[in-house]
This record gives C-alpha cells, sequence and structure tokens, in this order.
C-alpha cells in the first residue's frame, strides 16, 4: 500500500504543476513556450539528479538495441496531449474536456494491464478489476460531473461532424496518456534506469519544443519569465512534472498502468478540491459538496478493490 501513497502524492503534483505552468504561460502569453519552459526545468532537475545519483545521461549501445524503436520517441507524445488539451475546452466545453480525457485514460489502462501492451506487466480482467473500474467512474461522476450539469460548460457552436471529431481527440488524448506511462515504465527497465528513462523523455520533448517555439517566433518572448515581479513559485512547473513523469518509470512496474493511474487522478481531483475550497494559488474559491466527498470515497474503494485483485 506504500505504492499507492507514493502514486497519490504524485497525483497531488498534478494541480499544482497546472496552476505554477498556467501562471508562467500568463506571463509569456504563449502556451507552447511556458510548455518549453516547464520541459527544460524538467530536463535540468532529471540531469542534475542523474549526476548526484550517478546515473549515465546518455542510453548505453545496448539500451537502443534492446530497447523497442518506438520507445524513443516518447518524448513526442506529450506534446500531441498537450496540443489537444490547448484546443478541448474550446471546441468542446469544459465538462467533456475533462471528463471524455479521463474515461478514456481509465479504460485503456485496463487494456493496457489485460493484453500487456507496450511491454506492461500482464494483469487479466476479472469481475473485481470491473468493479473496481466501474466505482472509479461513478466517483469521477459524482466529482467532476454532477458539480458542473447545472453551467453551461456542455454547449458549443460546432457542428456535429466537428463536434465528434474533437470528441475522438478528446479520446485519443486519454489513451495518449495511458501509453506514455506504460512505455516510459517499460524503457525504464530496459535501460535500468527510471531515471535515465525519465530524462530522455524530457530531453526529446524540449527538443522538439525548441524547434517548434523558434519556427513560430515565441521563443524571443522567454525573457517575459524572468521578471522580477514573477512569483517565484511558478518555475515549480518543471519540478512537479519531472516528478510525475519519474512516478511513471518507477511505480508502474510495481503496481501496473491501471492502479497507478487511477490512484494519480484520486490524489489529482483531491488536491484540486482542496484548492478550490481553500482559492490556494489563485484558484476561484468553490464549495465542495457532500456528493464530491462521496465520490473521492468511493474512487479510492475503487482502486483498492483493483490492487488487491
Amino acid at each position: 500500500m506504500i505504492y499507492l501513497l507514493f502514486a497519490l502524492l504524485m497525483g497531488f503534483c498534478t494541480p499544482l504543476q497546472t496552476a505554477a505552468n498556467s501562471r508562467m504561460r500568463q506571463l509569456v502569453s504563449s502556451a507552447p513556450l511556458s510548455t518549453l519552459i516547464s520541459f527544460a526545468v524538467s530536463t535540468i532537475v532529471l540531469i542534475i539528479v542523474a549526476l548526484i545519483t550517478s546515473s549515465p545521461l546518455i542510453p548505453s549501445q545496448q539500451a537502443f538495441h534492446d530497447a523497442p524503436w518506438w520507445s524513443w520517441f516518447i518524448g513526442v507524445i506529450p506534446l500531441i496531449t498537450i496540443t489537444i488539451a490547448i484546443h478541448l475546452f474550446k471546441e468542446i466545453g469544459q465538462l467533456q474536456a475533462m471528463v471524455i480525457p479521463i474515461f478514456s485514460q481509465l479504460l485503456f489502462s485496463l487494456c493496457i494491464d489485460h493484453f500487456g501492451w507496450f511491454g506492461a506487466k500482464v494483469m487479466p480482467m476479472n469481475w473485481e478489476r470491473v468493479i473496481g473500474a466501474l466505482l472509479l467512474i461513478v466517483g469521477v461522476t459524482m466529482v467532476v460531473i454532477i458539480p458542473r450539469l447545472k453551467g453551461n460548460n456542455t454547449k458549443t457552436d460546432n457542428s456535429t461532424a466537428r463536434l465528434l471529431l474533437w470528441q475522438a481527440a478528446a479520446v485519443v488524448s486519454g489513451c495518449l496518456s495511458a501509453v506514455v506511462g506504460a512505455i516510459l515504465a517499460s524503457l525504464g527497465q530496459v535501460i535500468g534506469s527510471a531515471i535515465q528513462a525519465t530524462t530522455v523523455l524530457f530531453a526529446i520533448a524540449t527538443g522538439v519544443m525548441i524547434v517548434f517555439c523558434s519556427l513560430n517566433g515565441s521563443v524571443v518572448k522567454i525573457r517575459r519569465a524572468f521578471t522580477t515581479s514573477a512569483p517565484w513559485w511558478m518555475w515549480s512547473g518543471g519540478i512537479l512534472g519531472a516528478i510525475i513523469v519519474y512516478g511513471n518509470a518507477w511505480l508502474i512496474p510495481l503496481i501496473g498502468v491501471s492502479v497507478f493511474m487511477m490512484t494519480l487522478l484520486i490524489g489529482q481531483l483531491l488536491l484540486s478540491l482542496l484548492m478550490e475550497r481553500n482559492g490556494w494559488l489563485g484558484a476561484p474559491k468553490k464549495h465542495i459538496s457532500i456528493v464530491q466527498i462521496l465520490g473521492i470515497i468511493i474512487m479510492l474503494a475503487g482502486v483498492t478493490l483493483i490492487k488487491l485483485y
């Protein structure tokens, strides 16, 4: 159960990372540039950790030989999910933009475990895991969907075809989030170092973002990030991102893709509720309902059931 606690704590990092990266994005006025800065900070932090722990920065020739060729493109996947996420809220509304990726990530992670895709350890589906997944879905519904049904978040002005296209993109985004965790965990096992695998991911992602931001001209705005009036905590997004991604490489081989992703989600939703309740880091204050609290408890029960069986 100690590994579930670590996964939960890493889930706490997600809303903090989101708040820090959002503040950085406001300052530099560019989502791609704020992503580049976050990735660059993550890479620097991981390089420092690798040097301290005497972990090699460059994978060995044997690692390049043993790892599947597609595992070295892992750094591109987060860029795809980020690009999709930037457009989802506008295209399909806040509610669907949140719920569809969550559900697709949860369900696809169960498939990855069941079939052992992307080098994941095989964890066959059984009735206990199915019931646990259903509890997760019920819990997410209570925490995320029900409180937002009274709003206008489901309204969009898009045509049916365009709406379906972006809903499909939301499904793909959720699935890719599960895939990147499985691939990263597998790569970490092949090269024998979760730190090295995580560093590879961020180094590739940072390189791609440097090229992209250079081409669209946004890289010149980077000086705005160093203004003295900016809050210091906005730089923590990269550090927290490194912690979260490292958790994928370290914990997934131990507890499985689905349990890690579900526990991470619980931590994310729990701290998000607390941030909204108390207005931390500039979050708008909102009331936490008894339904949302019960939803978190049901989600915990679902993860526990899946972990036990």
